[in-house]
């Protein structure tokens, strides 16, 4: 890992080609060894979390696909239209997870 305080490379930040990440510590750049994570497990709470983003990120495409679907969706959350993906997204993981809280609690 080398850290670096170069002009060139000061605000600088991802990763080269699979093979050098660079990231932000403070005011410092540090480069990195682009990580290895084809070993990693996830856990049953890590997987479900994936699903409920893999489906509202299915839902919100859909909405978005559908021009009256995505003008009521505009109008209901007030949002403009650059915005209005990332929060049909943030709006069904939230509405999702409550769910999931509801069930578990008896509700």
């Amino acid at each position: 890992m080398a850290i670096s305080e170069h002009l060139l490379l000061k605000k600088m930040s991802g990763h080269v080609g699979r093979q050098i990440v660079f990231k932000q510590y403070g005011n410092k750049t540090i480069m990195a060894k682009y990580p290895d994570m084809s070993n990693r497990t996830l856990s049953p709470k890590q997987l479900r979390v994936n699903e409920i983003m893999e489906e509202a990120n299915f839902e919100a495409k859909r909405i978005m696909a559908d021009e009256e679907l995505r003008n009521e969706a505009q109008v209901r959350l007030n949002v403009t239209r650059n915005k209005l993906y990332t929060t049909l997204v943030r709006e069904y993981f939230k509405a999702a997870r409550a769910a999931e809280n509801d069930t578990v609690s008896g509700g």
